[in-house]
């Protein structure tokens, strides 16, 4: 069970038109993983496979479900409607789950009235699950509106495209996916901002991961002309316009490099600084070449991790200390910066800084030996 995605193969050939669908947005049947039993079915009780969704190309979040009963299908919805997959509230899964199939809006010759969703999270009233989503579609220009849904709904004309797009090795995304951003988002979002930028965490909630004393990242950075930037402080059309006008982003392998992708110019030179175990870091050099023809310089210098004591350990969300004195190194052989005059923080420095963040967020953190 898996999705290959080919990123020179055009997906349009593959789109269907399904007369009196039947959205299955949470279906009976047995959970595999993550996955859980949704989709789409025929009038005659076809599973559709095409409407499968994927986090990468290994891990399924929906898995066929048992076909529902005439009784059970809540009501029937006229119009055409585009299939969206499923709808997250994180903005880096919304980013690159929730819109991989929006390219068809610019492939189907036809008028689509709205893009049905299903919900990640099964809510009370089903649209409140497209927040996220709809925050980001507000910026690709016109759409049709999204709607989503709870209980089996027959759609009259339900399009279904092939998912484009998604984490691991489907970061490069389809043909039409890299059109469709690129028409969508960098020929339209005008540049500004500073011409250098830092990409902050210090500004998350505790369960975001960082960096363990990333002021000190923050003020080397700033001395080298870099503006300090936190995502979450601005809105989309001013991160996309930021990104757009950079020369050069350092960040840490994170979703704002997804939202950077889009819009950067080829010539903008990336510094990514790695907080996590793992090849994450493979999912931006992979969408950073395939959507703007830009090679990342990626830095992997942690040294030690920190996570909050008696929790299951979540590589996502550990506090990470790097070797500043590599890091800059790093930085300076890439041409990102000019001075490479970091120092290491002491033993003592460390302990201090990890009682501050003790303090700070009123959670006790354990080291952790990976």
């Amino acid at each position: 069970m898996a999705l290959t995605l080919d990123p020179e193969r055009p997906l349009s050939p593959q789109m269907r038109v399904i007369e009196n669908a039947i959205l299955v947005p949470w279906g009976d049947g047995d959970w595999q993983g993550m996955a859980r039993p949704a989709g789409v079915f025929t009038a005659d009780g076809e599973y559709c496979h095409d409407a499968q969704t994927f986090r990468s190309g290994g891990k399924p979040t929906t898995v066929e479900p048992l076909p529902p009963a005439p009784a059970e299908i809540d009501s029937t919805v006229n119009g055409t409607m585009l299939y969206g997959g499923m709808a997250y509230g994180h903005f880096g899964h919304a980013l690159c789950e929730s819109l991989s199939r929006l390219w068809a809006l610019d492939s189907f010759d036809e008028t689509i009235d709205a893009v049905a969703y299903i919900p990640k999270q099964k809510l009370t009233w089903p649209e409140r699950s497209l927040s996220m989503v709809r925050n980001i579609a507000a910026s690709l220009g016109e759409i049709p509106r999204l709607t989503a849904f709870n209980e089996p709904t027959r759609v009259e004309r339900l399009i279904v495209a092939p998912q484009g797009f998604g984490t691991g090795n489907l970061m490069a995304g389809c043909p039409e996916m890299r059109d469709f951003t690129d028409r969508r988002l960098r020929q339209r979002v005008e540049p500004a901002g500073p011409d250098k930028i830092y990409i902050s965490r210090s500004g998350l909630f505790r369960k975001r991961g960082r960096f363990l004393m990333e002021d000190y990242i923050e003020a080397k950075m700033k001395t080298e002309g870099y503006t300090v930037f936190h995502p979450q402080d601005h809105d989309l059309e001013t991160q996309l316009a930021w990104y757009k006008g950079a020369s050069a982003i350092v960040s840490t392998d994170n979703s704002a490099l997804h939202l950077a992708a889009f819009v950067i110019n080829p010539d903008c030179k990336i510094g990514i600084l790695l907080r996590r175990p793992g090849a994450i870091f493979a999912d931006f050099e992979m969408q950073l070449r395939w959507f703007a023809g830009v090679r990342p310089d990626i830095i992997d210098a942690c040294t030690r991790y920190w996570f909050r004591a008696g929790e299951k350990v979540q590589y996502n969300e550990v506090y990470a200390l790097i070797d500043f004195e590599k890091t800059a190194r790093a930085l300076k052989s890439a041409g990102i910066i000019e001075n490479a005059n970091w120092v290491n923080p002491s033993n003592a420095d460390v302990d201090r800084a990890v009682e501050k963040l003790e303090a700070d967020t009123e959670t006790r953190f354990d080291e952790i030996f990976l």
